[in-house]
């Protein structure tokens, strides 16, 4: 299986194929959709052998192939998992010179989504296919989480293109926020409905790690509860041991920090104002949260740091904030093997080793991959 999510073979002429809908060591028959002159993408036509652990989709508009949201629903939940490992076990090998990389999976509790951005047909929501602009209107969504999936089933949002759907999964709070007439959608009562141009203070609430959390409608937050609550105990269990203060970087509305180790967070950094204002409330007086691209944050002295950067990984200017803390100890969390891979071998230019990874299950029957990996000097 490679890291997008598409398993690979070869073409008769010797190219790499990249084929979806495919589980390794299959036999399958492919529709070529794209050539290049050293590789090829597909998808299956028809399973000649199938995999032991091909299952049936669970959702109509999966088997249909209309929605590529769930590209790994075919998959049994155990193997999706087993494919998740090595594939993080591959890229830090081979992208970042990891020898033997100590890599496990916890077990937690497979969530739902606490957030879904839908597009609108005529003023129902739906999805789009796999690298498609053709979108379908949904009859069902088991990846949402069910106060969600009735939304999207039975909301009416009118003139709009695009929604964006949030629910607290302990408080039960729903919030739609539209780039259409807010007055022209129907969703139940106590459904808050606001304008993605202009959101004001529109927010939910959720409960994590014994917590509650403001997410206002423009802030990231983690896609289910429980693979909230699954990766902010991963980070405490990187932690333990260690000793000091905790610098929070790239810290959105302040979770991971706050929720691992809320006694020893000093500072939290964040660029994105809706976020920041979260962060501020969530933490409260005693944790300085500075506004600041991390790239771009003068850093002071920390024993530990921890950082959860976007898909792109730290990259080479991350790394170098990172080590003007003065460090001994790095929780990082990717949401990309490869940039994992990649921040892997820049970190170990500057002394880090790679200890562990956990790999979270955030993104149950999708290929999308969380890790969370200890770094030391």
């Amino acid at each position: 299986m490679a890291t997008g999510g598409e398993s690979v073979g070869r073409l008769d002429d010797g190219r790499v194929i990249f084929v979806r809908g495919a589980l390794a060591d299959e036999v399958v028959r492919v529709e070529i959709t794209e050539e290049k002159k050293r590789f090829a993408r597909g998808i299956v036509v028809d399973v000649a052998e199938p995999s032991p652990f091909r299952i049936e989709p669970s959702c109509s508009h999966a088997a249909s192939g209309d929605c590529g949201g769930c590209d790994w629903i075919h998959i049994a939940s155990q193997t999706q998992l087993d494919y998740k490992h090595d594939i993080v076990a591959e890229q830090l090998q081979r992208l970042g010179g990891v020898v033997t990389p100590n890599v496990f999976t916890a077990t937690s509790q497979r969530g739902r989504r606490t957030t879904v951005r839908c597009s609108v047909t005529k003023g129902r929501a739906g999805y789009r296919g796999r690298r498609s602009d053709q979108t379908f209107v949904a009859e069902e969504c088991g990846a949402a989480h069910p106060l969600l999936e009735q939304l999207i089933i039975e909301g009416r949002f009118g003139n709009a293109t695009e929604v964006t759907l949030r629910v607290g999964a302990a408080t039960g709070e729903r919030l739609v926020l539209t780039n259409g007439d807010v007055g022209a959608v129907v969703v139940p009562e106590g459904v808050r409905v606001a304008s993605a141009d202009n959101p004001g203070d529109a927010a939910i609430h959720e409960e994590v790690a014994g917590r509650v959390w403001r997410i206002s409608a423009q802030s990231f937050f983690q896609t289910s509860h429980e693979g909230a609550e699954a990766l902010v105990a991963a980070v405490g269990r990187a932690l333990h041991g260690s000793t000091g203060g905790i610098v929070d970087l790239y810290a959105g509305v302040g979770l991971l920090g706050g929720g691992a180790a809320p006694d020893r967070v000093m500072c939290a950094v964040e660029s994105n104002r809706s976020s920041l204002g979260d962060a501020r409330h969530n933490l409260g007086s005693r944790v300085r949260v500075e506004a600041s691209r991390v790239e771009q944050w003068s850093p002071t002295e920390f024993k530990t740091v921890i950082a959860d950067p976007a898909r792109r990984g730290l990259a080479k200017d991350g790394v170098s904030i990172i080590d003007r803390t003065g460090a001994s100890l790095l929780v990082l969390v990717s949401c990309d093997p490869a940039s994992l891979g990649r921040d892997t071998a820049l970190l170990q230019e500057q002394g880090w080793r790679h200890d562990q990874a956990e790999v979270i299950d955030m993104f149950p029957d999708t290929s999308r991959i969380e890790a969370v990996s200890t770094f030391r000097r």
